[in-house]
């Protein structure tokens, strides 16, 4: 029984002197690689504010690009409603010529036609009688006009008899041109509304970037509180690692006693045997 105690107790000793060592040389190395390892985590700290840094500028460049592009997309697509506005316009403006050409203008020239063709049966007895009057030697009258006012009359009248359908043809024309120029303004606003929407996709993207810009800054005010806390930081982890490490080398220590008690257990066994046997010998003897 005597001697595994001692063995053990032995073991026991030499583990816990190891471990008290292994305690004074770990206390050593996190003095010793406090700054190395400080300065490392500075060095990554610093790192990743430079990649924030320049996250921050592209994100920049990026929302100052598309405030650009949605000026510019205002612009053309304040440009394209000026557009569509002034086809309907034109539009309405055709439309009001095709009517005046196919009603008013068109009844205009009809009724003057007739007006024309009345007047040349006038004109032509008028004619009759003035040819006549110039035949009498008395009166002294002299009527001998290049064109007679009737046949004047006639060709306008032979003028004006295909006009009408001419108006009609000229109605047609506007009537077509603006079919066409409505169809084109259709499409100029499908192109505006393709424009609003593209300003919204715009419009939410520059939200993301915003979103993103406000994390980035505030990863940046943090990496730049770290910094600032890193190396005082380092002292106190290394004090807590010390006292944890004493802590450690305590119970080692307790060890070690606790090995030598078990070592020296048989004569302080005798010891207290002898001590309690001079005890009683002495209370016999009173």
């Amino acid at each position: 029984m005597n001697f595994p105690r001692k063995v053990f107790g032995v073991m026991l000793i030499i583990f816990s002197i190891l471990g008290l060592l292994v305690s004074i040389f770990a206390v050593v190395q996190v003095w010793q690689l406090r700054i190395p390892v400080a300065t490392r985590i500075y060095d990554g700290l610093v790192f990743s504010e430079k990649v924030v840094n320049t996250s921050i500028s592209g994100l920049t460049v990026v929302d100052s690009s598309l405030t650009n592009i949605r000026t510019s997309l205002t612009s053309l697509e304040d440009s394209t409603l000026l557009m569509a506005q002034s086809m309907e316009d034109t539009s309405n403006l055709i439309g009001s010529f095709s009517n005046l050409f196919k009603t008013n203008i068109k009844d205009t020239l009809e009724n003057t036609k007739l007006s024309v063709v009345a007047a040349q049966s006038s004109a032509l007895i008028i004619d009759n009688l003035l040819y006549s009057l110039s035949r009498l030697p008395l009166l002294n009258i002299v009527y001998e006009p290049p064109k007679p006012l009737n046949e004047a009359l006639k060709e306008i009248g032979d003028t004006l008899t295909d006009m009408p359908e001419s108006m009609d043809e000229i109605s047609g024309n506007l009537t077509d041109s603006n079919k066409n120029l409505l169809s084109l303004k259709d499409g100029i606003d499908e192109i505006s509304m393709s424009f609003a929407d593209f300003q919204r996709d715009l419009s939410n993207a520059q939200g993301v970037i915003d979103d993103y810009l406000t994390d980035l800054t505030t990863i940046q005010g943090s990496l730049l509180n770290a910094q600032e806390k890193i190396f005082n930081g380092s002292i106190w982890a290394a004090i807590l690692l010390t006292v944890l490490i004493v802590l450690i080398g305590i119970t080692q220590v307790a060890s070690v006693m606790q090995g030598w008690d078990m070592m020296h257990y048989e004569q302080k066994l005798d010891r207290l045997i002898e001590a309690k046997i001079l005890k009683l010998g002495l209370r016999m003897e009173k």
